[in-house]
């Protein structure tokens, strides 16, 4: 959902007089609507009164409270298993297999269960170019043109972001600079030496029954096992999910595979569009995280105007060019 359409249903699920249940992972948009939280996680469900953010400092809470319980068990454990592996067999024995009896029928605290963490790291590979990216006059469509002409430059290192409503053409327009469509008039020119890094918001696969160890294996065959399955895991997919089909993956696991892909390729030009759909926020920030370290450029299309914040150094507004609100409002 784009901006325009989050802030509707914002709007409309504060006014509803009923119950609602939301699955989201745009932590701004549930802090807005929520008076309870209900955390799903590692087989256990937690359930958590007020808004997003009460309920994820009560969680820090509970969670913190959980690790003290757990050290002060183990403190007690290793204690008693020092007696008992000292007196098992002396004049204390008896004393020895009653704490051993106590120990088997104890109730164990197991630590709190935390997310895998994702952490990426996007290769750069140096260029010497000034101008990074020239679009001049650029005219994209499919059967007539989607926005009016296009003219901009991205200098060496700069960041960008292109926003608006979905399906104004922030795709198209990515498709077209990369020559993935025909251009319907103008041009657009990278550098000579620009090596682009691409990311597709389409989540489609030659064969979706073959496992990311597969996938990755298959697309790069001079990779180790190791090397893939330590990759996958630094990007938060664990073992268990790198070798099942990828059809059977969420669709935030498999955004994870494709950004582990992108890893192998050093570039100097990053064009995400939509990287963001379906990651939490843990990954979200991570992903961003490795964004703003890299040297090169980077397009980035996201609807979370959050994203962007302290990321990008402009923002193209797509939607301003759309002709199809041009026809509407017979202005630019």
């Amino acid at each position: 959902m784009d901006v325009n359409q989050i802030e509707w249903l914002v709007d409309y699920l504060n006014n509803f007089s009923g119950a609602a249940m939301v699955v989201s992972h745009d932590y701004d948009f549930l802090d807005r609507i929520t008076n309870c939280i209900i955390n799903v996680a590692f087989g256990k469900i937690t359930k958590y009164r007020g808004n997003f953010k009460k309920a994820m400092r009560q969680r820090k809470e509970r969670e913190e409270f959980q690790q003290k319980q757990y050290e002060k068990q183990q403190v007690e454990i290793e204690k008693a298993e020092r007696f008992i592996r000292k007196n098992k067999a002396g004049s204390k024995s008896t004393m020895a297999k009653s704490r051993e009896k106590k120990l088997a029928h104890m109730d164990k605290i197991d630590p709190p269960s935390t997310n895998i963490s994702a952490s990426f790291n996007f290769p750069y590979e140096d260029t010497g170019s000034h101008e990074a990216l020239t679009v001049d006059k650029l005219s994209v469509g499919y059967n007539k043109p989607l926005l009016a002409p296009v003219t901009f430059t991205i200098s060496m290192g700069e960041k960008v972001g292109f926003s608006g409503f979905n399906g104004v053409g922030k795709s198209t327009l990515i498709k077209t600079i990369l020559k993935k469509l025909p251009a319907k008039g103008g041009t657009a020119k990278f550098s000579p030496s620009a090596i682009i890094n691409y990311f597709s918001q389409d989540l489609a696969w030659d064969n979706n029954r073959m496992t990311p160890m597969q996938i990755i294996a298959d697309k790069y065959p001079k990779l180790t096992q190791r090397t893939i399955r330590t990759k996958l895991a630094k990007c938060g997919l664990d073992a268990q999910n790198a070798i099942k089909p990828i059809h059977e993956l969420s669709g935030g696991e498999q955004t994870k595979v494709k950004l582990a892909m992108m890893e192998f390729v050093p570039s100097n030009f990053l064009i995400m569009d939509e990287p963001t759909n379906h990651l939490d926020e843990e990954t979200k920030e991570a992903l961003k995280r490795a964004i703003d370290r890299f040297p090169g450029n980077v397009i980035i299309v996201s609807h979370e105007n959050s994203f962007y914040d302290g990321l990008v150094d402009k923002v193209l507004n797509v939607e301003k060019l759309s002709l199809r609100e041009r026809a509407k409002n017979e202005t630019l």
